[in-house]
């Protein structure tokens, strides 16, 4: 027994099955692919913004230091203390001024001290962050400091008055 289909005329269009042209279908393909890559683009893009600190700015004065918000006000000459315990110590002397700090920075202990020789455009500056220690380095920019941190990590920090303030906290950690 044989089997008869049929398909009509060999040259009718229903006989022929034609396999459609590759630009017929790479369109939709190209679509759905760029849409994938432009939504893998946009979240790397939101990792990359939001794991770089934003910028901070420091204030100083004889009465105040503030730095990112955090007032902390003068309780000796030099002395400035914080509400939540911050502290930072400045001292001039023999040609240059060293900074200190200490304070409780995302629930880790942080202590940090800068020297800034007088006349400098950089100060060399040292952090123990939770018991680790890390040293930085701080380049004069004209309006603040491009902060370099040992491990490669970088951070800027703008200086309300335009001169040099050393900035003895491990801003952007």
């Amino acid at each position: 027994m044989t089997q008869n289909l049929p398909i009509g005329a060999v040259t009718s269009p229903h006989a022929v099955r034609l396999r459609r042209s590759p630009s017929a279908w790479l369109p939709r393909v190209r679509l759905h692919v760029l849409l994938m890559l432009a939504g893998v683009a946009a979240a790397t893009a939101g990792a990359v913004v939001s794991a770089e600190p934003g910028q901070v700015t420091v204030r100083w004065s004889a009465g105040t230091y503030e730095i990112g918000g955090a007032r902390l006000s003068a309780t000796a000459p030099g002395v400035y203390q914080g509400p939540g315990g911050a502290a930072v110590v400045l001292v001039h002397a023999n040609g240059a001024t060293r900074a200190g700090a200490s304070a409780t920075v995302a629930g880790a202990h942080t202590t940090g001290s800068c020297t800034l020789v007088d006349g400098a455009r950089t100060e060399t500056c040292e952090f123990t962050i939770a018991g680790t220690r890390l040293g930085a380095t701080d380049t004069w920019t004209g309006g603040g400091w491009h902060r370099r941190y040992a491990d490669g990590r970088t951070s800027d920090i703008t200086v309300a008055g335009g001169a040099p303030v050393p900035v003895p906290l491990a801003v952007g950690r």
